[in-house]
């Protein structure tokens, strides 16, 4: 995708390119007509006009063909200004004599005269090529204004607004959902969901849009019940990062319509963004109710099934010590172009050094291209440099969000909100063991309800308190809260027991006059007078002891698939705590998916009795993948959130 120069304003730039001036003509036209009326009829307006054309991929006015056109956050260093547009670089070509333009600009130029625009030296196609990865990679990371400065503040970086655009603006420009029987409205996302109660077309079809594979899907649903029946797990404060559909219950609305599945992503509910959301602010926004509820949904195609990557580029630079070799093995690869690295010499220079790695592809050698080179090639630039070797590689990492939803190019901010959820911890401070003793008449009830056990409705689960009565025993007391986890009663554990052998047990020791409960407070507290439901974050802090493991057993597919993806794991390199490996999504017709007990959500301890506790991510999807043949995965499973 070519993107490009600025539509003026808060770069402070020198000039400002011909399409830069008519878009800022048109835009201010636009909003002088219209002075007068609210913001939302203004931006209706203005996206109905047929001589100017909202560019998806940089929100702009231009024509079909224009450049593309950016409102930068800060002035940009001339150095990587194009001196034709006089613009920030967009798609940066490398001239012979060392000049660097935007590549349409170039281009153009070059149909017109065969010489460079600096030196006037001769030029033509075959004497430029691409700017080098860390050029473009700067230019990628320059900080843009959404345009749709009527309903969105956010500043991003420039790579990342197509997406911003597409999937989170409340102000950009979309199509009603039954634009494919003929409606033609065409407006900002948040006024879509007013225009759907009155849309002509909003009864054809049976509202059925299908969820397609591999895509975002809008879908509505007639909500004819509070609750949409199904449970949800993530949000943007866990590693998940995204709100991910864990079960669809069987008479639930969901199921009703028959057409999201376990492990669909929900990006947006009526409107609101649920990408940037925390999991109670999600609970919150599909806990409200609308006749018809609107969802924007992703779910992933079968051949994604496998942990999503992103590339890293690191510029690393060895120095040459006279007699020392650097130790080096490169290799090619049967799936595709270039040359990686396949191990590291023991004691060898890089191998001291720590920072390249196997499987590294390495990009530039000194500057000098080797994407597509060979091994030899690569070899000969290595051995013919003097003091220094310069490498630029890419590193191929699983993100904590997808890529279609957020850049994760900055893991320190949701890093710090995992608190929750941090391996090996025997959770939060509130989730500390305590003794309440309880003196009553040997014929009164303890005056609590409980729920959970193993073989819950609910999964395995310790027994918990879900409601209490306030005249009740132990209710007088006021020593005990809705979700507190019982662990034993007069000595005798309640762990690892089903709901019916606890509550037996329990009633069994209420004949005594004096009754001693061992419990952990429960890190949630419902005062609602109805019975308390825990939230999958509940579950989340729960210590080692409350955890039930269970041992999956899959079979890879005639592809090699297992038909999961996951998240999590140590980041040692940035600082990050340990945390649990999660399974994020699991994929339709798959192994896991037809195998039925492996949950988004669900926390792997182990990979055939290989530990992934205290691993980093990559170790853990290296793990997956060499399990050969029946792949045994020790899990364990907690509840989603209802909704």
């Amino acid at each position: 995708m070519e993107a490009g120069a600025t539509a003026g304003g808060s770069s402070g730039n020198a000039q400002s390119s011909p399409a830069s001036a008519a878009a800022a003509a048109a835009k201010s036209l636009l909003y002088h007509d219209y002075a007068n009326d609210s913001k939302l009829s203004i931006s209706l307006r203005r996206y109905k006009l047929k001589d100017q054309v909202v560019c998806p991929n940089c929100g702009q006015f231009h024509e079909p063909q224009g450049t593309h056109l950016y409102d930068y956050h800060q002035a940009v260093d001339e150095d990587l200004m194009c001196q034709i547009c006089l613009q920030p670089l967009v798609n940066p070509l490398d001239t012979r004599c060392g000049h660097t333009f935007c590549s349409r600009c170039l281009h153009n130029y070059l149909k017109i005269q065969s010489q460079c625009p600096v030196d006037r030296q001769r030029l033509v196609d075959a004497d430029i090529q691409q700017s080098s990865i860390l050029v473009r990679r700067l230019l990628d990371k320059l900080l843009v204004v959404c345009p749709n400065v009527d309903y969105c503040e956010e500043v991003l970086p420039r790579s990342e607004l197509e997406a911003h655009l597409l999937h989170r603006c409340r102000g950009a420009v979309t199509r009603c959902i039954k634009s494919s029987l003929g409606c033609t409205f065409q407006g900002p996302r948040s006024a879509l969901q007013s225009h759907l109660w009155e849309c002509p077309y909003r009864d054809q079809d049976g509202g059925k849009n299908p969820v397609m594979d591999g895509e975002v899907s809008t879908i509505e649903i007639q909500r004819t019940q509070a609750d949409l029946g199904i449970s949800v797990v993530g949000g943007c404060d866990t590693p998940l990062a995204c709100i991910v559909i864990q079960e669809i219950f069987p008479d639930g609305v969901i199921a009703k319509d028959n057409r999201l599945l376990p492990g669909d992503q929900i990006l947006e509910v009526n409107g609101e963004d649920l990408t940037q959301a925390t999991h109670y602010q999600a609970q919150q926004l599909l806990g409200q109710y609308y006749p018809v509820c609107r969802l924007t949904v992703y779910r992933e195609k079968a051949e994604e099934s496998r942990p999503i990557e992103k590339e890293e580029i690191l510029k690393i630079t060895l120095n040459k010590v006279k007699g020392r070799q650097l130790g080096i093995k490169l290799v090619g690869k049967r799936s595709g172009p270039g040359v990686y690295i396949l191990s590291l010499v023991p004691e060898s220079l890089a191998a001291l050094d720590e920072r390249l790695r196997p499987d590294d592809r390495v990009l530039e050698i000194n500057g000098i291209d080797v994407s597509y080179g060979t091994q030899e090639q690569a070899a000969h630039i290595i051995q013919t440099s003097a003091d220094k070797v310069q490498f630029v590689i890419s590193r191929r990492s699983r993100p904590q969000t997808p890529d279609l939803i957020r850049s994760t190019s900055d893991n320190s901010t949701t890093a710090t909100n995992y608190s929750m959820i941090r391996d090996n911890s025997p959770s939060c401070q509130k989730c500390h063991e305590r003794l309440v003793t309880v003196t009553k008449d040997p014929l009164e009830t303890l005056g609590i309800s409980v729920a959970g056990g193993l073989d819950s409705p609910r999964g395995d689960t310790p027994i918990y308190v879900t409601n209490i009565n306030p005249l009740g025993s132990l209710g007088r007391t006021k020593q005990i809260k809705k979700g507190d986890i019982l662990l034993s009663i007069n000595g005798s554990s309640l762990l690892g027991l089903t709901h019916n052998e606890a509550v037996s047990l329990v009633k069994m020791n209420t004949d005594n006059k004096v009754v001693c409960l061992k419990i952990i407070n429960g890190p949630e507290t419902s005062h609602n007078q109805g019975n308390f439901t825990p939230t999958w974050l509940f579950w989340q802090q729960m210590p080692r002891m409350c955890q039930t493991m269970k041992t999956v057993t899959l079979l890879r597919s005639p592809s090699g698939s297992l038909g999961f993806s996951v998240v999590g794991g140590v980041d040692s390199e940035k600082g990050i705590p340990p945390y649990p490996v999660y399974v994020k999504s699991v994929v339709l017709d798959t192994p896991a998916a037809k195998d039925g007990r492996l949950k988004c959500g669900d926390i792997l301890l182990s990979v055939n009795e290989e530990s992934l506790q205290g691993v980093t991510h990559t170790k853990a999807v290296d793990l997956l993948k060499m399990a050969d043949g029946a792949v045994a995965l020790t899990v364990v499973s907690w509840p989603g959130t209802i909704v």
